[in-house]
């Protein structure tokens, strides 16, 4: 259902890692909606932001940050850079004491050879505030330009440093007792990275996106503190007239491959674009990111080609992308179908169904959204990333269309989250209509008959949800006094009644709906026998007919490590058949509820004509 080099090249294009290294870190992961993952704990973010302040600032390279690679593993981070300047602007990180006492460079920080590389990282009162040993050392492994000797680099650099008088603070073996008073804020790197260290992490772990774009000229990156945290600004060079602006925002907002950022704004002009985003939701993350792109000194060498881009739909082999990319879906007028879930399972449950319904119908070659009012927002942890000088609220922005997997064209797959009120779900679900062949809508975190009431006029056509189960075929009679208890039999009709009484509350009885979607577990046998059938055309007569039975995904697990979204025909298989199970009951569905359709088919690209 998944073309693993498709989703291989849509990472690699970004991080620069070999095709082959891409396959093989993709091929360990259980699911394909973050091809490049987050750093897994602050302090390992914190790590790379630190490093990546001084790759941002460096000039002259002939890639964005000097940065040939960065590879995602298991320690950490691997980055290959393509200069021996680049490795000395990461050694002037390193701390030092100087003759008379006070500190240079960033205190915290740690660096040794390993081999060919050097490997970077903090100090354990850095990532283990509580001396607690609950979190892993971040690590940074940095190889450089073939020839160069990284650990006579260093060398050289302890040399310098102790000539001058200096004493060399970084070796790891030394041991650096905590501060006991806290260094000011405009003296101490980590301190102010700690705001945003988020943004910073994931700008490293992407950096070869800048010269997949048009007319790349050079990148600088820089950070100012303010009232809320740290701002990350993105200086672009670009030769030619075009910015590539849509493909870059496109990029920004996406949170498969991309930054997973939400839009504040975005103005562009003949001279300069400027387009500012944020990190919704996230720790670490009290910032903006300013990318401005302007137009670099004109020069006798032609403008580098643009690199097209596998999370877009664009085919390689091309000089050029043949249009602007749009940073959400194309509107092509579509008149979508509107698929109404209800439940009283959960939001989150019925939300999982919905999305792994739309991916089946996305592998099929579907344009495919989900709309999914917020969940009720109840009391937050506090954010510990706030730093101490913060006086005002960080900027925030709402996300919008959401691409959850890379889909084979033409079939897309999206997501969009609206506020709890029936005009955001309103207009989001008619924004859907017009991009998309199927929409399923999830407006409420249980079915409460005033609420779902408003939605009524939305849909299309409106199924309750519910876990299957075998009918009942007996009803249990209480022990007599003379023997053991025994059962009578119950026709289809009355066991049709049992599981109504059962499963119909009152909320939803008060509910226009077309009909059920059963969830039977993936380990049960779906064969129905002739009393199951004959239970089911009774159901129907009551107005509640069967319309589809789709394997349900188990319990939902949530947290750090965990996925937000369910396993899908576009992950890996989690269970034998569980694919064709999915598809199966996805096209069983779509032919019952639309029967003059061919379910999944599609001869021409859904945004043919608008590139």
């Amino acid at each position: 259902m998944f073309d693993i080099d498709q989703i291989s090249n849509a990472a690699a294009e970004f991080t620069g890692e070999s095709l082959e290294d891409a396959r093989r870190r993709l091929g360990n992961r259980s699911r394909y909606d973050h091809l490049i993952p987050d750093a897994g704990w602050s302090g390992q973010a914190l790590l790379e932001s630190t490093l990546l302040s001084a790759l941002g600032a460096t000039t002259g390279g002939e890639r964005p940050f000097g940065i040939r690679e960065a590879k995602i593993t298991d320690h950490g981070l691997d980055l290959r850079v393509e200069r021996a300047e680049d490795v000395r602007a990461l050694l002037d990180l390193l701390p030092l004491r100087t003759k008379r006492g006070p500190w240079q460079g960033v205190r915290e920080l740690t660096a040794q050879p390993v081999r060919t590389r050097l490997r970077f990282g903090f100090r354990e009162w850095v990532y283990n505030a509580e001396g607690y040993g609950r979190s892993p050392a971040p690590v940074v492994r940095v190889a450089g330009p073939h020839g160069v000797d990284l650990e006579v680099l260093l060398a050289a650099h302890r040399k310098q440093t102790e000539s001058s008088g200096h004493t060399v603070r970084w070796d790891p073996q030394d041991t650096e007792p905590r501060p006991k008073r806290q260094e000011p804020v405009a003296r101490s790197l980590v301190r102010q990275l700690g705001a945003s260290s988020a943004i910073g992490s994931r700008l490293l772990r992407r950096p070869r996106l800048w010269d997949c774009l048009a007319g790349y000229a050079g990148v600088h990156l820089s950070t100012h503190i303010t009232d809320y945290g740290l701002d990350w600004t993105l200086e672009r060079r670009v030769a030619g007239p075009h910015f590539d602006h849509e493909r870059l925002l496109a990029v920004l907002t996406d949170p498969v491959v991309g930054y997973g950022l939400a839009a504040l704004d975005h103005l562009c002009s003949t001279e300069e674009c400027t387009i500012r985003a944020v990190h919704p939701g996230r720790w670490n993350s009290r910032g903006v990111l300013t990318v401005r792109s302007r137009q670099a000194p004109i020069t006798a060498e032609p403008p580098r080609p643009t690199l097209p881009l596998t999370m877009l739909g664009e085919r390689r082999r091309i000089s050029r992308p043949r249009a602007q990319q749009q940073s959400g879906p194309v509107e092509t007028d579509r008149s979508g179908a509107v698929l109404q879930l209800l439940g009283d399972g959960g939001r989150d449950q019925l939300v999982w169904v919905a999305e792994r319904i739309a991916a089946a119908w996305a592998a099929e070659g579907l344009v495919t959204a989900v709309v999914a009012a917020r969940a009720h927002e109840g009391f937050g942890l506090r954010d510990r990333s706030r730093p101490d000088w913060a006086t005002a609220s960080s900027p925030a922005s709402e996300a919008g269309w959401q691409r959850l997997r890379v889909v084979s064209p033409p079939g897309q797959l999206w997501l969009r989250e609206p506020a709890r009120s029936a005009g955001p779900v309103a207009s989001t679900v008619a924004e859907a209509r017009r991009f998309a062949d199927r929409v399923l809508l999830v407006s409420r975190d249980s079915d409460y008959f005033l609420e779902e009431a408003e939605y009524t006029q939305l849909a299309d056509v409106r199924l309750l949800v519910r876990e299957a189960s075998r009918y009942q075929r007996h009803l249990a009679l209480p022990p007599s006094s003379l023997g053991a208890a025994g059962a009578v039999a119950l026709t289809p009709a009355e066991s049709a009644i049992a599981w109504r009484q059962k499963n119909w509350s009152y909320e939803t009885a008060h509910l226009p709906v077309t009909g059920l979607l059963l969830l039977p577990r993936a380990d049960e046998d779906e064969a129905l026998d002739e009393f199951d059938h004959a239970v089911e055309e009774q159901l129907a007569r009551y107005g509640t007919p069967v319309l589809g039975r789709f394997p349900d995904h188990g319990s939902i697990v949530r947290g750090r490590s965990h996925s937000m979204h369910p396993p899908t025909v576009l992950d890996p298989e989690s269970a034998p058949s569980a694919h064709a199970r999915m598809v199966k009951a996805a096209a069983d569905l779509a032919r019952r509820l639309w029967p003059e359709l061919l379910a999944g088919t599609r001869t021409t690209p859904p945004d043919k004509g608008h590139r």
